[in-house]
């Protein structure tokens, strides 16, 4: 959880994880081990303990979570769809598009959509369990 909370404090919404690996999209198809390959050069590069500088340490954690954060997000099948569709990537590099049959239909899997829902819930009943304990 100490990654998350500092990814909040770098705003690191706003960088696009690809370019964080230096992977190249404009060829719409990454591949995982393309993705793993690109994270173990830049984990090895940047890793905090490498360093031999202490003035530069903080910057190469901030770093190296950037980094451990795509690689999390991209090496997922479900979090990089929802990211790539948040991205607006198009053709078949946007997992958020599926075939089916003759049609298409363009949005989530039921599998994105479930894991999303369960989230809700498990969400929604933890503060109901705090009101619960708060009214007691």
């Amino acid at each position: 959880m100490a990654i998350s909370s500092m990814a909040l404090q770098m705003n690191i919404g706003k960088t696009n994880l690809y370019e964080v690996l230096s992977l190249d999209i404009s060829k719409n198809k990454v591949g995982f081990d393309e993705i793993k390959k690109a994270y173990r050069f830049k984990a090895l590069k940047f890793h905090p303990d490498a360093c031999d500088d202490p003035s530069k340490r903080e910057e190469l954690t901030r770093r190296f979570i950037e980094i451990k954060i795509a690689y999390d997000t991209l090496s997922n099948p479900i979090s990089r769809e929802i990211y790539d569709f948040e991205l607006g990537l198009g053709g078949d590099s946007c997992r958020g598009r599926r075939s089916y049959g003759m049609g298409e239909e363009r949005g989530f899997s039921r599998e994105v959509w479930q894991r999303q829902l369960n989230g809700l819930k498990k969400r929604s009943t933890m503060r109901m369990e705090k009101k619960k304990n708060i009214h007691i």
